[in-house]
């Protein structure tokens, strides 16, 4: 590559400079002076694409990008002792958030196998770099792994269980306002009312570890999950009841025994009687108020469920 001007030569000591970085990588295992060897040969292979009267310039600004004095990655052998920090390399110390910083430049020029590797290293000198162990633990806590099941198997990605979170989250919103909204119809005047805002403690929640948030958002988790659980066996459950409800009013055999209770009407059989008194009562059910009727047995059934798993 010629370089002819100021903006070929930036472009060409950016290039520079991600190469000798993924060198300092590729080789951070052996030793020091085959890393010297590479970075040299490389910046000898690089100086021959650059003009002559450039090539100062050019290594000055190769040279400001590595302030360390030399183009290799800090070594145990050669760092010198002291008590604010290690070397980078120059004899000047490098205090823990410089080496991070470092190590975050060179993060882009990185294949996922090179990350890989060095997280690997950085879980063995004990950091957690938020990726699953080769034990299997993984991130994931025991609680969790009995929850799912997963027992002794196998790790899990971190990236999956991001992806199973946000499957979840979006499951719960877009069923919690269904839910209570059902819920408001079935029993408006029930004591048993919706919290408010769960998106919003969730995010609190993740934001904040208060213990207190912790309490908030099991307590109206659980909740919707109760109302969930007892609408869902209240609709299974209920029909018999129901149906109970209705013989109790208008089978043959209690419409009978209304009409022996009541006096007068002698000339008019007891059948004609029975007739009448069925037609009556039917006058006043209507589908309105058979719909009441219903979704009333459906939230006292629900409610009392409520009540007998909060004990």
């Amino acid at each position: 590559m010629r370089t002819d001007d100021r903006e070929s030569l930036e472009q060409c000591v950016c290039e520079t400079v991600r190469r000798l970085r993924l060198i300092q990588v590729d080789f951070a295992n052996d030793s020091e002076q085959t890393r010297r060897d590479y970075l040299h040969e490389e910046i000898e292979r690089v100086l021959k694409t650059v003009l002559p009267e450039l090539r100062p310039v050019f290594l000055e600004e190769l040279k400001g990008r590595f302030p360390g004095g030399y183009l290799g990655p800090p070594t145990v052998e050669t760092a010198p002792v002291q008590d604010h920090g290690e070397s980078d390399g120059g004899g000047r110390a490098m205090d823990p958030e410089r080496a991070v910083g470092f190590l975050l430049d060179m993060a882009a020029e990185l294949t996922a196998d090179q990350k890989e590797s060095m997280a690997a290293r950085l879980r063995e000198a004990g950091f957690s770099t938020g990726t699953t162990s080769h034990d299997g633990a993984g991130p994931m806590s025991e609680d969790l792994r009995t929850k799912l099941q997963l027992g002794e198997g196998p790790a899990v990605e971190a990236h999956r269980l991001e992806a199973l979170a946000v499957y979840l989250t979006e499951f719960v919103f877009k069923l919690e306002p269904l839910v209570w909204n059902t819920w408001r119809t079935l029993a408006p005047r029930s004591s048993v009312q919706p919290p408010r805002g769960l998106r919003k403690t969730v995010g609190q929640f993740l934001a904040d570890d208060s213990p207190a948030l912790d309490q908030k958002v099991e307590r109206e988790l659980k909740m919707l999950q109760r109302l969930m659980a007892s609408i869902i066996t209240a609709v299974g459950g209920v029909g018999k009841q129901f149906a109970q409800n209705h013989l109790s009013r208008y089978s043959p055999s209690e419409i009978s025994a209304l009409i022996r209770m009541e006096r007068g009407g002698m000339l008019v059989s007891h059948e004609v009687k029975c007739w009448r008194k069925y037609s009556e009562l039917m006058e006043a059910l209507t589908e309105d108020s058979m719909e009441m009727e219903l979704r009333k047995a459906i939230a006292d059934y629900a409610e009392a469920l409520m009540k007998g798993l909060d004990r």
